[in-house]
């Protein structure tokens, strides 16, 4: 008679459960199946991507150096620097310059000529010398210049051929000044980052101002300078905010809110030019050309070089996973399986979930059949919601089944109304020997 009482006991819980949670049946009744997913809908794929060629990201140096605008020379002429061809030409012994030390000049000091007047090449790209017509030294190598000098001073009938070594040396060459803004954390960090559990709540960005030699004005010596690839708490490119796009006041304000230690998660996206700035992906699919042109990774003076932080690249767990909100990751996939690992979950075998997802309150029944739903809510661009079905027990061996995660995806795990059936009447009928057991 006490089994038979146990039995429909055991039936009745069964089917009370089952009422309960029919609510989370109904709403996954309706979902789209994981294995009919149309494509649009998909997440797209991130481990097909590969690294461009970094070379693309340096600028071609030409085979000779080509003088213009404020390069410093250093010149001799016989009978005019010195002004006695017996005499010593001038020692030059320091040079003033304000530049920044970051990468150029080498350790803050120049490896300069010893001997000369220093002389800059003007804004006209011309260079004044005493007692002849100013020279057009833009476009010329050092040999040229110095070749035209020596033609002046022969014309003007001021120095002698014979005597007519001119000797021009480069004391330093013109600089492109960029601004490099960073939104990741480098290595070792040295920025202010507050952090609650896996997602960084609040960071702090890092700026820096770089003189960059002319021929080595560009993004891969930029990078090269302020710390490197963007690290995984960035997006995988770098953006150019062009001087010209821009304008003074757009940099200037830029600079400001840097010196000011303002946030820049939104300063730059809020700039009208910034849907303008140039983009330089760093990784593409294989059979993608490069989106950009040659003299696009060649930085100009004034120029701003950012690096984007990745925002809301989260996924969010709940139901019988423990609720969180864990980082996506950059540069490779992630399905349904894994996603669930992440979670701290479990696929397959006894005790499916984690410990503390079925002994906390409103988990529901026990865990002796694991649960093998998975309902994922997929927002559109749209702004509707998708819900997706997964089965994880199908997953294990259907690659259709194992759909990857996107960002932004809410994974919600529960039981089948078979696997709460039966997990209702294993755990009265445990119920029951225990307590039988202890009378």
């Amino acid at each position: 008679m006490k089994n038979h009482l146990s039995i429909r006991q055991a039936a009745g819980f069964g089917a009370l459960t089952v009422l309960l949670f029919s609510g989370c049946v109904t709403f996954t009744k309706h979902a789209v199946p994981a294995s009919r997913l149309p494509n649009q809908f998909a997440a797209p794929e991130r481990s097909s991507l590969v690294p461009i060629n970094f070379s693309v990201l340096a600028g071609n140096k030409p085979a000779e150096y080509r003088l213009d605008s404020d390069d410093i020379l250093a010149i001799t002429i016989p009978g005019v620097v010195p002004p006695d061809a017996k005499e010593l030409p001038p020692i030059i012994m320091s040079v003033q310059q304000s530049l920044s030390q970051k990468y150029y000049p080498p350790n803050g000091t120049f490896i300069t000529p010893g001997l000369g007047i220093p002389v800059t090449v003007q804004a006209n790209g011309d260079l004044q010398l005493p007692l002849i017509p100013a020279i057009h030294a833009r476009g010329l190598t050092q040999l040229q210049l110095a070749e035209e000098i020596r033609k002046a001073y022969i014309t003007k009938g001021i120095v002698k051929e014979g005597n007519d070594q001119v000797n021009v040396s480069l004391i330093r060459g013109r600089v492109n000044r960029v601004l490099v803004l960073r939104e990741d954390i480098p290595q070792p960090a040295n920025v202010g980052v507050v952090v609650k559990g896996n997602a960084i709540l609040h960071k702090r960005g890092s700026a820096e101002v770089i003189d960059l030699p002319v021929y080595e004005s560009d993004v891969l010596h930029a990078l090269a300078t302020s710390g490197g690839l963007p690290g995984v708490d960035a997006n995988n490119e770098v953006w150019i905010l062009r001087k010209s796009i821009l304008g003074e006041n757009d940099a200037a304000q830029l600079k400001n809110l840097v010196d000011n230690g303002e946030d820049l998660i939104n300063a730059v996206s809020q700039l009208p030019a910034h849907l303008e700035a140039i983009r330089i992906p760093l990784k593409l699919c294989p059979d993608q050309p490069i989106p950009f042109a040659p003299e696009d990774v060649l930085l100009q003076d004034g120029d701003i070089v950012y690096i984007e932080p990745r925002r809301n690249e989260y996924f969010y767990t709940g139901g019988l996973l423990p609720g969180g909100q864990i980082p996506m990751p950059r540069d490779e996939d992630l399905d349904v399986l894994e996603a669930v690992a992440l979670a701290q979950g479990s696929v397959g075998g006894l005790g499916g979930t984690a410990a503390v997802s079925v002994l906390r309150a409103g988990a529901g029944v026990g865990n002796i059949v694991p649960p093998t739903r998975l309902l994922v809510l997929r927002k559109l661009p749209n702004g509707d919601q998708l819900p997706i079905r997964v089965d994880l027990a199908k997953a294990m061996h259907d690659p259709t089944e194992r759909i990857n995660i996107m960002a932004g995806d809410y994974i919600m795990m529960y039981y089948k109304p078979g696997e709460m059936t039966t997990n209702s009447v294993l755990n009265f009928f445990n119920f029951s020997w225990v307590y039988a057991g202890g009378n």
